[in-house]
Order: structure tokens, then sequence, then C-alpha cells
């Protein structure tokens, strides 16, 4: 009896120690996350595409603005509510150029993060692009990155942050709001690394492929609204 007791304090204690040791590199880690936050945006260079994650101010303005300057061929904009219109979304950007009113396909599918990766990876695949600038808000950049690396290890990614006005990532420690904001993006950080992690064997495998998602095309630009499968290398209506 008084040695299962033991046995069992043992454990108690090594699992106790294992919390706290856990609670303190989780707790050292989040200013570094922080500090690893790009705090300025930097010519991106040409690359095959363009890629604007929906979700925060001017992610949707900066993508658009990177494909009139020719960074890329065309824009996808991943994470468009399906009753949203294509006219409603443009609505706050304004007159678009001839380039954006040709070029701009939306991804309807993606409901987080995870469906931007699979929208993107599919919408590369499909066009055979090898280059993608992607354009986020610059706290969302490190969990996104790491989930399109994922299911596009081949594909060169070029990040393009942004920055809402509502996140001061120079007073971070001091403004409530941010503060709340990052904490809330490390934890599903950490929880996007978890997942991945268990997902690819600890990089010993490819993480599963994306299922079926929706992309809506441009006008004129040769292909339909369409539900597209990854690697199966055909469309099928959405409806």
């Amino acid at each position: 009896m008084q040695s299962g007791r033991s046995l069992g304090l043992a454990w108690f204690g090594f699992a106790f120690r294992v919390a706290v040791a856990l609670f303190v590199v989780l707790t050292l880690g989040f200013p570094l996350f922080v500090w690893s936050l790009p705090r300025a945006s930097a010519d991106p260079g040409y690359a095959d595409a363009i890629v604007a994650l929906t979700g925060g101010e001017g992610r949707l303005l900066a993508g658009i603005e990177l494909l009139d300057q020719g960074k890329g061929q065309r824009l996808l904009i991943s994470g468009v509510h399906a009753d949203t219109s294509r006219e409603e979304l443009f609505a706050a950007v304004g007159q678009l150029s001839a380039r954006s009113s040709c070029c701009v396909d939306l991804g309807r599918s993606a409901a987080n993060t995870i469906g931007n990766a699979e929208e993107t990876a599919t919408w590369v695949a499909r066009n055979g692009y090898r280059s993608v600038i992607v354009v986020t808000a610059s706290y969302h950049m490190p969990r996104s990155l790491m989930e399109l690396r994922a299911l596009l290890p081949n594909t060169q990614i070029v990040p393009y942050p942004v920055f809402p006005d509502r996140v001061r990532l120079s007073e971070w420690w001091s403004d409530p709001e941010t503060t709340g904001i990052l904490a809330g993006e490390y934890v599903k950080y950490l929880a996007a690394v978890a997942r991945l992690g268990v997902a690819t064997g600890f990089g010993t495998q490819a993480p599963p492929a994306p299922g079926a998602v929706v992309i809506e095309s441009a006008p004129g630009a040769g292909f339909s609204s369409d539900s597209v499968a990854q690697g199966e290398g055909s469309t099928a209506s959405a409806n």
C-alpha cells in the first residue's frame, strides 16, 4: 500500500513539473511569437499569382494593388462568403482596373485558415503556379504560411503582410485589444502546430490532400464557377 501511494505521488510530482515547465515555455513563447511578427511590408517582387485571405481590413485592397502592379498574373481572394456577390465584395474598393476585373477569382468554401490553405492549394494546382504572394494580416501570417507550406511544399510562398489599425504591434503589451487578439492567434498557432504534427506524423508523411473546394473564376477567365477536387484534374458544377 505504501509503495503504491509513493508511486502515485511520484507520478503526480512528475506531471506537476511537466505542467509547470510547459506553462513556462508557452508563456515565454508568447512574447517571442509577437516579436517575430513583421512590422513592415517589403516589395514582394514578382510571382506567378497572388492570394489574399479574407477576414481583416486592408487585405483585399493590398491584393488588388499588387495585381494592378503586375506582381502576379491572377489574384485569388480566399474565404468569400457564398452570399456575398462579386459587386458587393468590391464595392468598398472603388473602380476596378481592367486587370482586376478580368483576373480575380473567388474562393467560396473556406471558413477558416485551414480552408484558405485548401482553396489556395487547389487553385495553385489547377493553374500550375510555382510561386504565390500571400496577403494577410501580420499577426495571421505565421499560421497561414505554416498551413500553406504543408499543402504546397514545392511552391515558393512569399509573405506580404498588412497591418490593421486595431492591432498595435508596437504597443501590444499596453493595449488590451491588441494583447487579446495576439494571444488568441498564438493559441491558434500552437493548435495548428500540434494538428499538423499529428497529421504528418511529425514530418514523416504528407498531410491529407484537401477535398473539394468552390472557386468562382472571374468572367472571361476560361473557367466557370466550379467545385474542384485537389489532384483529380477535373471540375464539376457547384450546383
